[in-house]
């Protein structure tokens, strides 16, 4: 009897010894897992934009991860604009790996629901979430937070004040300036700009339309001529409408009064 106790006592130191290895080869080789967020690059189709981020997984252990599961979110001032998750089942011990996770950006939702994105400047948060099980053991896991520059599609938008010429005895001609600077570096504002001119009264008195291409990085100025009839005789003073239809987006209108 006093045999097999001590024989029970033995197993069990040798049990807690073999746990005790485990448990310190399991800690040193993780270790031994490097992560890496790469550098996020950005392509832009008709109306989204996808924006594609690497994360370099390097399991040096003697373990395999499993159930590796990837969060990306971007976020600015007023909440969360995308958020997706990717699912690895299994790297293996030894192996480098490289997981991509994409998200693809509504510009056309995001810009309707935040206009504020098409005037001003911000900074954008990434942030990336990665959690494992390692030698289906132990979770864990490892974050980052990254910051995104976004420029304004319409940056510094200015409206001038409309200038007058005869164009006939009945009708006037009305330009309006129109400039801009586009500081996005992913999105061309191409398309068309509709000026509309409304007297005092809110009556439509005449429309006019210029084409624009604006190449990220660059601005524009440009003028919209609008036949009147005898506007100026009449109500030298009215508000200008003008809306913006892009490839991209369309907001309008904004309201300016002049006279």
């Amino acid at each position: 009897m006093q045999q097999a106790i001590r024989a029970l006592g033995w197993a069990t130191k040798l049990l807690w010894i073999v746990l005790m290895v485990l448990i310190i080869t399991i800690a040193y080789s993780a270790t031994q897992i490097n992560i890496a967020f790469g550098q996020p690059t950005a392509t832009a189709t008709q109306q989204t934009l996808t924006i594609s981020m690497p994360v370099n997984i390097r399991n040096s252990g003697l373990y395999d991860i499993s159930q590796l599961n990837i969060t990306t979110r971007i976020t600015d001032q007023n909440g969360t604009l995308v958020e997706n998750s990717t699912l690895t089942q299994v790297i293996p011990k030894g192996a480098n790996t490289i997981a991509m996770q994409t998200l693809t950006i509504n510009i056309t939702k995001i810009l309707t629901e935040q206009s504020n994105l098409l005037f001003n400047d911000t900074t954008l948060t990434e942030f990336q979430y990665v959690a494992f099980d390692y030698a289906n053991a132990i979770p864990l896991n490892a974050h980052g937070n990254y910051s995104l520059l976004w420029g304004a599609p319409l940056s510094n938008l200015a409206i001038g004040n409309p200038l007058y010429q005869s164009y006939n005895s009945t009708y006037s001609t009305i330009t309006v300036q129109i400039s801009f600077e586009n500081h996005n570096q992913y999105i061309p504002v191409t398309g068309t700009v509709l000026v509309e001119i409304y007297n005092l009264h809110g009556t439509l008195k005449g429309t006019g339309t210029a084409d624009i291409d604006v190449q990220p990085n660059t601005s524009c100025s440009t003028q919209v001529n609008v036949l009147v009839g005898n506007f100026r005789a009449i109500l030298p003073r009215g508000t200008i409408h003008v809306f913006f239809e892009t490839s991209m987006f369309n907001y309008g209108p904004v309201v300016i009064t002049f006279g």
